[in-house]
């Protein structure tokens, strides 16, 4: 009898969160907006035997935002859903690389505890650069989601561009 092993592949999925901001000029009008676009769910990196992430949607238009510290919401912007061979109490994790650095000028930054998330189980709160778990699952041969709601505050005075953090997702 033969014997076949099936090689398991990581799958590793890199997708950016950018956000693009036009702020109030100081000497300007104060209604200017903001405008921010979030690219992506994330990085990808499952770690669980037999386990791949898919992180919907790859792109999020966040609109207009004005510069005022105001918090702004999208609910259910983003669905995470882990697809398993084999799990037991395994998690499900997300981080961020840091703060949203503007792709023009990386000297200018929006702190990443602007950038917040929350999920059905899971009050609100911002995204760390160490991983959070969102989710934990078990079972055989199963997929399970989870819906993420996103946060975002522009302090007043950004100054405009496109700013973009990374964010990745981890099962493990």
């Amino acid at each position: 009898m033969r014997t076949t092993v099936i090689s398991v592949i990581l799958l590793f999925l890199i997708v950016g969160g950018v956000f693009t901001a036009a702020a109030a000029n100081e000497t300007g009008n104060n209604s200017s907006a903001v405008n921010k676009t979030v690219k992506g769910g994330g990085g990808v990196q499952p770690l669980s035997w037999a386990s791949s992430i898919e992180v919907e949607p790859s792109s999020i238009n966040l609109g207009t935002v004005y510069p005022d510290g105001i918090e702004k919401s999208y609910p259910n912007a983003v669905t995470a859903t882990v697809t398993y061979f084999l799990a037991w109490q395994d998690t499900l994790s997300v981080r961020a690389d840091g703060d949203l650095v503007n792709t023009a000028d990386s000297s200018l930054t929006i702190p990443l505890s602007s950038l917040k998330f929350s999920t059905p189980s899971l009050s609100k709160r911002s995204f760390m650069t160490s991983n959070q778990n969102i989710m934990t699952y078990s079972g055989f041969l199963n997929s399970q989601s989870v819906t993420m709601s996103l946060y975002i505050t522009v302090p007043p005075y950004t100054d405009p561009g496109t700013y973009q953090t990374t964010l990745i997702y981890t099962a493990t």
